[in-house]
């Protein structure tokens, strides 16, 4: 879907991008990191021709950017910011029908794409579609913004530090949320990020940018367990890297069958072993009950299975 070949950004003759190449499949979430200034949301803007690349080449299904309109390219492409960009003298339906107005879409198809769109976003219609935006919260002005993006049912989403100004609890609700629309629309999605909680939370591959150059593009799993250098591992975070990978795992990879009367504490099969070892640990006990969506038990969690990886 999307490659970048020997790509390089020189601003006054200096390196922000450094002759970077990448490939990023069709329908994966691809996170960079990276710290401030690594070249990360210089990267993420040469993907939309916002800026031109100083040499190397970048190709979108095969076809140089080079050689496309760049406004005929931005409409294929999905673009959420940290701040939305949102009209503020325009409704949130105005907002989002922006881009399927530039592309002539007929008056019903884009009241039906608005409709749509706010509902899978858990924004019922009926009580945003005419709110502006000095009327929303954060969490919901970042989801309007994520809706306008999707508009124009684009193929790739770039989404740059789009939920980094939020508070802890509407964060995580929103990565929940892209991660349960990504398993329903299957878009490319391109997401820039200072936070490597998050892109351990959301990547399908991870991308560890520093100075400008790639230091490593590998899963998530494999970011943990084989840093490339000193500067991932200090990334990740050398006293942490235990905790990190035990949230991409699910108590129902390492649960044992139930024999007898069940735990008193309860664990969902579908919650991470880093959330599990927190329950032990505030409960102090050394094994939970493992229950499924209808809170029906399951199976068993010892303590010794997270540490020794035992499977039922």
């Amino acid at each position: 879907m999307i490659e970048l070949d020997n790509v390089s950004r020189l601003f006054e003759g200096v390196a922000a991008v450094d002759g970077i190449s990448l490939r990023i499949d069709s329908g994966e979430i691809c996170v960079i990191v990276g710290t401030s200034g690594c070249g990360k949301s210089t990267t993420l803007r040469l993907l939309n021709k916002l800026i031109d690349c100083s040499s190397g080449d970048i190709r979108i299904d095969g076809q140089a950017i080079a050689q496309l309109d760049a406004q005929r390219l931005r409409r294929r492409m999905g673009y959420a910011i940290q701040n939305t960009g949102l009209f503020p003298h325009w409704t949130v339906a105005r907002n989002i029908s922006v881009v399927p107005r530039l592309l002539n879409w007929p008056t019903e198809r884009i009241e039906a794409r608005v409709h749509e769109l706010l509902e899978l976003l858990g924004l019922p219609h009926a009580d945003f579609a005419h709110k502006f935006p000095s009327q929303l919260s954060g969490g919901q002005a970042q989801r309007v913004g994520v809706a306008r993006a999707l508009a124009g049912d684009p193929d790739i989403l770039l989404m740059d530090e789009p939920f980094g100004a939020l508070d802890p609890i509407t964060r995580d609700s929103l990565q929940n949320e892209l991660l349960r629309i990504q398993s329903r629309i299957h878009k490319t999605i391109v997401f820039v990020t200072h936070d490597i909680d998050e892109a351990l939370k959301l990547a399908t591959r991870i991308v560890v940018m520093d100075q400008g150059r790639i230091v490593q593009h590998d899963t998530p799993v494999n970011l943990l367990n084989h840093p490339a250098n000193a500067f991932v591992e200090s990334l990740l975070g050398q006293g942490e890297r235990g905790l990190k990978r035990a949230s991409l795992q699910r108590v129902a990879e390492r649960m044992l069958p139930l024999q007898g009367t069940p735990p008193a504490f309860s664990v969902a099969a579908q919650d991470s072993l880093r959330q599990a070892l927190s329950l032990m640990l505030w409960h102090r006990v050394g094994e939970l009950c493992v229950r499924d969506n209808e809170g029906r038990a399951v199976g068993l969690l010892p303590i010794s299975a997270l540490l020794h990886g035992a499977t039922a």
